[in-house]
């Protein structure tokens, strides 16, 4: 039995719902879930209601974290992500805020979005950035990037040409960086913000993966309740925390693009060096030909909205020792 150990993921993109939508998920269940699929930490992000922008609310934040998993508050960039004041960057930082993001919402106004790259970077916080239409608001983010010296991080990139704009600017050493999430790494099904690829993208994000290009996996984990996901108008989003990692090696290591330990990074250290925090202690356990079927009905999440419902996976996390 192929077994190999390695430290738990980060995971830098997770949508935790607490506080004001704890119908869909809570910091707890968020955690569970991310014990369960390897995580030893991961950010929560600020688009909660209400929205994460106040030191108070990030103290609340890390006060709800159940151990062994980290939680890292991600505050938001403006005023109830508004997109019209910054908020107060370091004050956020001093009250635990680990990075800042108006995810869910791109940063549209660019001398906001100037202002902002440049506050972050005195206060020494990572930006993340949502860039929806994907591709122009990347190459407009990387713009200002290049314009100011100040870096950032793109979030959830799934097409093709937004890998094509990242591939170039590596190239001419912005100082960004980029993730991508299981979803738009495979197969998959689900109502998306950006919205799931073609084969075309799918091909393209991992080269970008393989290339270094885009920097690491994320989940972007997005509970809804069933309902919500069954309605006329269903919200944007699915859940991932507990099938990031035999996605991703179904993705990568699967089709013989990179070893698990290669997974493993893009996983952990990738998002820990972007994050400026630690690799979670202790030790997990991968079994990276154990086969299961996912089975919502099984998660530690409150959500059931997972894109690979009834998939087949190999590899998964046999034994977990975090913290």
């Amino acid at each position: 039995m192929p077994l190999i150990r390695t430290f738990p993921f980060l995971d830098l993109h997770v949508h935790a719902r607490e506080p004001g939508q704890t119908h869909k998920e809570t910091i707890a269940t968020a955690s569970a879930a991310a014990a369960a699929g390897g995580f030893g930490a991961f950010a929560a992000m600020a688009n909660t209601v209400p929205v994460i922008d106040t030191p108070e609310l990030v103290r609340f934040v890390r006060a709800a974290a159940r151990p062994p998993v980290t939680v890292y508050p991600v505050a938001a960039v403006t005023v109830g992500q508004r997109g019209e004041v910054l908020t107060d960057f370091a004050a956020l930082r001093d009250a635990g805020a680990a990075a800042l993001s108006d995810d869910g919402l791109p940063v549209r106004d660019e001398n906001i979005l100037q202002e902002a790259l440049l506050r972050a970077k005195a206060v020494n916080l990572p930006v993340m950035l949502h860039c929806e239409p994907e591709t122009d608001l990347c190459e407009r983010s990387l713009y200002y990037m290049e314009r100011t010296g100040c870096p950032a991080h793109i979030c959830h990139v799934s097409l093709a040409g937004t890998a094509a704009v990242l591939r170039k600017a590596r190239l001419r050493g912005i100082p960004f960086t980029a993730e991508t999430c299981p979803h738009y790494m495979t197969a998959a099904v689900g109502a998306m913000n950006p919205p799931l690829g073609t084969e075309k993208d799918v091909e393209a994000v991992l080269d970008a993966l393989c290339d270094g290009v885009i920097d690491c996996i994320a989940t972007d984990h997005a509970p809804h309740t069933e309902e919500e996901k069954a309605s006329e108008t269903p919200p944007n989003g699915v859940i991932g925390l507990e099938t990031a990692l035999a996605a991703a090696l179904e993705a990568l290591y699967r089709s013989g693009r990179m070893p698990p330990e290669a997974v493993f990074r893009l996983l952990c250290e990738k998002p820990a060096a972007i994050l400026r925090v630690p690799v979670p202690d202790g030790v997990v356990t991968v079994d990276t030909d154990a086969e299961w079927t996912v089975d919502p009905a099984r998660f530690c999440s409150m959500a059931r909205n997972t894109p690979f419902a009834g998939r087949i996976f190999r590899g998964k996390v046999v034994d977990s020792d975090v913290g």
